[in-house]
């Protein structure tokens, strides 16, 4: 059609006419117009030429739409819900698997995590909400560090690639209350041996009364509620890597009166005191260069009370005492576990469950990415930076409780790693380095103790959770939604490129029509002989007869011999016949 629309509205050079003549049959692109006219054209050529360099650049732009189209072809991920009819959360209490296990105490303090799976939590202050079922807030004031009650529940996926993509999750999981308080306690009859080791014994009692503390006296009435220790501790022989604390653990034994904080999931009236802790930082004294100056430390420096005779009965001979500065903290906890419905969730963009890793610069535990996911910086995080789910708020207290909580299955896949804290001396050469490392290393960094026990103990609570989750047998409907990696685009550029080509080249087509159906009546498209006898008139008479044998560039020549090789001719209607016509040049 634009070979029509050239030839009838404006011109081509004589020795291009029988090529553009022939393009009206047989058409093989616009792009062969081009190669056929010259820079001098008729005026009414121009726009024709004009067109036929826009759809040559379209059609050939057009070649390479599925290869810019795959450019930005990636792998995605995109949310997909699915419903579950049997989601195995928990031990049935009369079934195999908990009957089997129900004498074992696990001990996973030897334990390295591979893992550190999301979970998901509801704090008191994140909600912006006032307490419902007594809940606490977190608490920083003299002398006390409150976590302030902090839910976290366990979400039962044992493949790691299903919890990795679970972006929402509605059903029965384990939520373990893990409040933790530590304040600065009040320490009696306290002494320093070495005879066995280092061990400090004495008794502990709280100066200020934390939120929620509960006494209970004992079938005496007695309101003597400290409590006894007996403690082993590790010292620094060096400088431990990062500078971090030796830092010991020791449970706290109340024989008379009982003292402590409960879970906010324990029904009014029948609350179950949590356990109490020491945590203890040690240091020779001729060492001592910086302590933990805050309110919830008492220093005390205390003398070896061990003596050694060596048989000789010399006291001469006796061993020069050593003398030791240590640090405590008390700390009280309220980790209590529940089987509940749950309602998790979290955007699809999250960070990756973070690994332990070691650091060989350093040779130690590089465990920061641990710290933020446990939210135990300086600051908590938000639950979308650290990479875990928003647990919606509900009420936390049990339906109904049995009469001892070691009957209780949710205690089997989570508290039950709590159980075997306190049976040995617990300080670094005794644990594992992995998990020292959570501990020294964010109470060390934080000055934060109840952070520090809070982040080991939820650690240890997800080590006994994974560990025991092939035993569940316990199952409900869940829903579900997930991340499926898909092949999908993965931005709009691409496809606004092409389409806005390919609409710029049909408008170009219809205007070409357009022009056509108003101009080209006098051709007859994919008609070989009307193209051919149109060529045929007054400039073509002479010699078109001798170019039967003869090429193109010898017909071009033999027009400049006669001086015809710049004329521009066109198709005309002369006489009711059509045919080649001279047409005048004009720029």
């Amino acid at each position: 059609m634009l070979a029509a629309i050239l030839l009838q509205n404006g011109a081509v050079p004589l020795h291009s006419a029988a090529a553009v003549s022939i393009i009206r049959c047989h058409n093989t692109g616009p792009w062969l117009l081009l190669d056929k006219m010259r820079t001098d054209w008729h005026y009414g050529s121009l726009l024709v030429g004009f067109l036929a360099a826009l759809l040559t650049l379209t059609t050939l732009s057009l070649q390479f739409t599925s290869t810019v189209l795959l450019s930005q072809v990636g792998i995605a991920s995109l949310p997909v819900a699915a419903s579950v009819s049997q989601t195995y959360y928990s031990a049935d209490i009369e079934g195999p698997s908990y009957i089997s296990q129900r004498e074992a105490s696990p001990s996973f303090l030897k334990t390295t995590p591979v893992r550190y799976p999301a979970f998901a939590e509801w704090t008191f202050n994140a909600t912006g909400t006032t307490s419902q079922d007594g809940e606490f807030a977190p608490n920083s004031t003299t002398g006390v560090r409150d976590t302030g009650t902090v839910i976290r529940a366990f979400l039962p996926f044992k493949e790691d690639d299903e919890r990795r993509s679970l972006i929402e999750y509605h059903g029965y999981a384990t939520a373990v209350d893990t409040r933790v308080v530590c304040m600065r306690p009040k320490l009696t009859n306290v002494f320093f041996n070495s005879g066995e080791g280092y061990r400090v014994t004495g008794l502990a009692d709280i100066k200020k009364e934390p939120l929620g503390l509960l006494r209970k006296p004992n079938d005496e009435g007695s309101t003597n509620y400290s409590m006894e220790f007996d403690c082993g501790f590790s010292v620094l022989s060096r400088i431990l890597p990062q500078k971090m604390w030796p830092v010991s653990l020791c449970e706290l034994s109340q024989m008379n009166s009982r003292q402590g904080i409960h879970s906010v999931m324990e029904p009014e009236g029948k609350e179950e005191l949590g356990e109490s802790y020491l945590l203890i930082n040690a240091t020779r004294t001729e060492t001592v260069t910086d302590l933990d100056d805050s309110d919830v430390w008492v220093s005390m420096t205390l003398e070896d009370s061990y003596s050694f005779d060596g048989g000789s009965g010399d006291e001469e001979e006796e061993d020069e005492k050593e003398s030791m500065t240590i640090q405590f903290t008390l700390c009280m906890t309220a980790f209590e576990a529940q089987e509940m419905e749950i309602d998790a969730t979290r955007p699809v963009s999250f960070p990756p469950e973070p690994t332990i890793l070691w650091d060989t610069s350093t040779a130690s535990y590089d465990i920061r990415d641990v710290q933020r996911q446990l939210g135990a910086g300086i600051s908590r995080g938000s639950t979308t930076d650290r990479g875990i789910f928003d647990l919606a708020p509900r009420s936390w207290k049990r339906p109904n409780r049995s009469e001892f909580l070691s009957a209780d299955t949710s205690a089997f896949s989570t508290t039950d790693g709590l159980d075997a804290i306190g049976l040995d001396d617990m300080y670094r050469s005794e644990l594992n380095a992995a998990q020292y490392s959570v501990l020294a290393y964010i109470a060390t960094y934080t000055a934060d103790p109840s952070l520090a026990l809070q982040a080991y103990f939820t650690t240890l609570c997800a080590l006994c959770y994974y560990d025991r989750i092939i035993m569940f047998d316990k199952a409900a409907p869940s829903s579900r939604i997930s991340l499926v990696q898909v092949t999908r685009p993965l931005s709009w550029t691409a496809f606004i490129i092409v389409a806005g080509v390919a609409v710029l080249h049909l408008l170009l087509v219809l205007l070409v029509i357009f022009i056509f159906c108003r101009s080209g009546s006098l051709s007859r498209i994919e008609n070989a002989w009307p193209c051919i006898s149109q060529l045929l008139g007054p400039t073509t008479e002479g010699w078109i007869r001798d170019a039967d044998m003869v090429d193109d560039e010898t017909v071009k020549s033999w027009l400049k011999d006669r001086g015809m090789h710049e004329t521009l001719v066109r198709v005309e209607n002369v006489q009711n016949r059509v045919q080649l016509v001279e047409k005048d040049k004009v720029l």
